[in-house]
């Protein structure tokens, strides 16, 4: 066994990046920083040439870094905070997605994403099927900042654009096996097959298992309140626990080369997931009966437990007798009230109430049992036609359609009988058509691309909220038919060698098609005197509380890009530009109570100017690369979600100012030692609210941290007879950040300190590597997601995972 580095080795190589200002000697640079190709501005490009902000990951850093899922990736880059889950609404299937600032953590059909997630270029329209397994990828491309005019409409924070690997020219097979804690297995492979001399193909596979790290416990002596009680026509599993994972995807893809200037590519994927809701721990309730406005919890438990003379007339709980419907016992004036009204729901027998006592000393125990399952199911084929016509005039087409089948049924209570449960059905076909022309002239100093784009959607939705055993039980249907037209230009003009100019437009049509029909089946509002029954929308329906008929809209945008760019050297260059985003408008689809002049609650659609500055810089012979960007952001119409009456409801917030800094680190001192960071800082702040906002200027941004960090590193600690022998290790830092629009104190996700690390063997042939690695070291806990509303009466949250430990064996042929 050969030592590889010795100590002060290891701080010699570490410290040099730290002192180096300029550039030195050339060195022999095949140990550098290798060279990633991105095509964040439709052609093939170093990343270091092109003036956008990015962070661009390759297969290999994905693997060393563990990162399985587009979620994954929030470690490394700075302002950008992606989760895997979402308020109400509980899958790992969900990405909520934010870069400097702005996003959504609305999973709503009628609610645009701010950040958009792209594979192989093709939207992925929902935040429902968003957090893609990262199968067979070469690389991933983060674009910091809004995209408006390359990538279009709802890309206002950024785009994220995943890029899988094309099949091989010869015949090879990948495999990876893992077990970890809590049972994980995780299963993947891939198989590349030649067909021709001109076609390939290739197929990926992955499955993933492993128990929840939430168990479902009964509550102490009381063994009758079983989930049995509860809600059933809610999907559900059987499961005892939460926060599981059972998935598997599937790959193909053909690509045929019959000549040199024509490749066409064809692409389908399926995925499904099947498993558990995320983890859910009550941590505050509210209780009180006689408050001016009781809570669902509170309606509830005067109900099931306050005696019958209370509900009569003159009683102080007289004006719940409507609600609670009859129960059992004369009472004065003549009201019986035998039974706890319900719809489809049978009675809580032990008569329990609900209370601080479901709140649980451990957060990975629960005592919901209910509504638990996840089940999303995605496919989708994708065709690419590259055609060069002439030596400087290429044509890029691609078109893909997709189908996303969800439902999430959760549980938000905490509690062993049914206090809050929701249920979300998405059905969702989507098809897009993108025609590129790549035009280079004047010796390439002018390098233009023209597009012509077209999106179509269309889905149904389902959301549903059934409260305090059946109080309270909204049916929500909706539907969306949209309809997208984008034509574009991005023009990159090369004055000298050393100075060029970017222009980029794009005008944008949207065209959408909304209905809904949101109802209280118990009349539960109604029958609390909130509203009257001359204010409902349709005389011959009681429960409808969605205004009658389709909605149709249009939106029109007109976004550009404008920039400067200057090479200092090879190395060096300095960019400033000006970019603009739009994210389209739509309706609320929830409603608790009829809306004034029975008229849908429309919100309007967001825009975002963006001022930005940088410099891209590699030194050390390219052995150190460091890249810095400073923005000023002007946003506007800040679509938000907040509470009214029970119900998540969408408005324009208003306007909006957000600065910021990034700096981007990758390092190679010396080849043994491989190093990237990142460090971001973001100020956001509300300058003008809108009228009906419920929150104040001083209020923080959902989702922004305003410090985050990153540092990881790889060492190749010593050789042994065949092989050698790798440490890798990374840690993450994100300040303390909101994670509703209100800023509610019991769902602030505070500081977060997370490390990873593994120590890995790679045999001289690389064709075989075993790896043991630590998630999440210190055991660090901090709230991922939240759900308060003020007139359920529970506050719950979703704790992020514990520490795991996993073995893997990698493989070659």
């Amino acid at each position: 066994m050969k030592s590889k580095l010795s100590t002060s080795t290891i701080l010699t190589s570490v410290a040099l990046p730290l002192l180096a200002v300029a550039p030195v000697q050339a060195q022999d640079s095949s140990n550098g920083i290798a060279e990633i190709i991105v095509t964040a501005q439709k052609r093939a490009e170093n990343v270091q040439d092109v003036p956008i902000a990015i962070t661009a990951v390759t297969a290999e850093g994905l693997k060393n870094q563990n990162i399985n899922s587009v979620a994954d990736l929030s470690k490394l880059a700075p302002n950008v905070q992606l989760d895997s889950s979402a308020p109400i609404f509980s899958s790992s299937q969900i990405l909520t997605g934010f870069i400097r600032g702005i996003g959504q953590n609305d999973v709503s059909s009628s609610l645009e994403p701010g950040v958009g997630i792209y594979l192989d270029g093709v939207i992925l329209a929902r935040s429902i099927g968003a957090n893609v397994d990262l199968l067979d990828v070469e690389r991933i491309e983060v674009l910091k900042g809004p995209q408006g005019t390359l990538f279009g409409r709802n890309t206002i924070g950024g785009a994220i654009s995943v890029v899988t690997r094309d099949p091989a020219n010869r015949f090879g097979v990948r495999a990876e096996a893992t077990y970890g804690s809590r049972d994980r297995f995780d299963l993947r492979g891939t198989v590349d097959i030649p067909l021709g001399d001109t076609l390939f193909s290739q197929v990926s596979f992955t499955t993933k298992s492993q128990k929840g790290y939430q168990k479902i416990i009964p509550f102490p002596g009381d063994t009758a309140v079983t989930d049995e009680y509860n809600l059933n026509i809610i999907p559900r599993n059987t499961s005892n626990r939460r926060g599981g994972t059972d998935t598997y995807t599937f790959r193909g893809k053909l690509k045929w080369q019959p000549s040199d200037g024509l490749t066409l590519r064809l692409a389908a994927d399926y995925s499904k997931a099947d498993e558990e809701a995320g983890a859910v721990s009550l941590v505050a309730t509210d209780t009180n009966a006689m408050a001016a406005a009781p809570t669902y919890a509170a309606v509830y438990n005067s109900c099931i437990s306050a005696p019958p003379a209370l509900f009569g007339t003159g009683g102080p709980l007289a004006f719940l007798a409507p609600i609670c419907g009859p129960r059992g016992g004369g009472v004065p004036g003549g009201a019986t009230l035998p039974g706890l009204a319900g719809y489809n729901f049978t009675n809580n027998p032990p008569r329990l109430t609900f209370g601080d006592q479901y709140i649980t000393d451990d957060i990975d125990t629960t005592y919901a049992n209910g509504a638990n399952r996840s089940m999303v199911k995605t496919w989708g084929l994708t065709g690419q036609i590259d055609v060069e016509l002439t030596d400087h005039v290429a044509l890029k087409s691609i078109t893909g359609y997709r189908e996303v089948r969800a439902d999430l049924a959760n549980d938000i209570d905490g509690a062993p009988m049914m206090i809050a449960s929701t249920l979300a059905r998405l059905r969702e076909k989507q098809f897009s058509q993108e025609l590129q022309f790549n035009i280079e002239a004047f010796d390439d100093r002018l390098k233009s691309v023209f597009g012509l784009y077209y999106f179509r959607e269309k889905n149904q939705n389902l959301e549903n909220a059934y409260l305090s055993e059946g109080l309270g039980q909204f049916y929500g249907p909706y539907r969306n038919d949209n309809r997208s037209y984008a034509v574009y230009t991005h023009n990159n003009i090369g004055l000298t060698d050393q100075f060029s100019l970017t222009l980029g437009a794009r005008y944008t049509k949207d065209k959408k098609r909304f209905s809904a029909g949101q109802s209280d089946l118990n009349l539960s509002l109604l029958k609390l005197g909130l509203f009257t029954p001359d204010q409902l929308p349709d005389p011959t329906d009681p429960t409808r509380l969605y205004p009658l008929g389709e909605r149709r809209d249009s939106y029109d945008n007109f976004s550009v890009r404008l920039g400067a760019e200057y090479k200092v050297t090879r190395d060096i260059m300095l960019y400033g530009s000006f970019a603009q985003g739009f994210k389209s408008g739509g309706y609320t689809t929830r409603l608790s109570i009829p809306t004034p002049g029975n008229v849908a609650p429309r919100f309007d659609p967001e825009r975002a100017d963006t001022y930005e500055i940088g410099a891209k810089t590699q030194f050390l012979d390219r052995r150190l690369q460091l890249n810095l960007a400073a923005f000023h952001t002007d946003y506007k119409n800040l679509q938000i979600t907040v509470v009214r009456g029970i119900s998540p409801f969408i408005q324009n917030a208003g306007k909006a100012k957000i600065d910021g800094v990034e700096l981007e680190m990758v390092a190679r001192p010396i080849p043994e030692i491989r190093l990237n960071g990142s460090i971001g800082f973001i100020d956001a702040r509300y300058t003008e609210l809108d009228p009906g906002v419920t929150f104040g200027t001083d209020d923080h941004f959902v989702n922004t941290p305003k410090w985050t960090a990153f540092i990881g590193a790889d060492v190749d600690l010593f050789d042994t007879a065949d092989g050698k022998v790798t440490v890798h290790g990374d840690y993450s830092y994100k300040s303390r950040m909101a994670r509703d629009a209100v800023n509610t104190p019991a769902l602030i996700t505070r500081p977060q300190n997370i490390a990873n690390a593994s120590l890995r063997w790679t045999r001289s042939d690389e064709l075989l590597e075993v790896k043991l690695g630590v998630l999440n070291l210190t055991d660090e806990r901090y709230i991922v997601t939240g759900t308060q509303v003020d007139a359920v009466g529970a506050t719950t949250v979703t704790y992020s995972r514990p520490r795991e430990y996993y073995a893997t064996v990698s493989i070659k042929y």
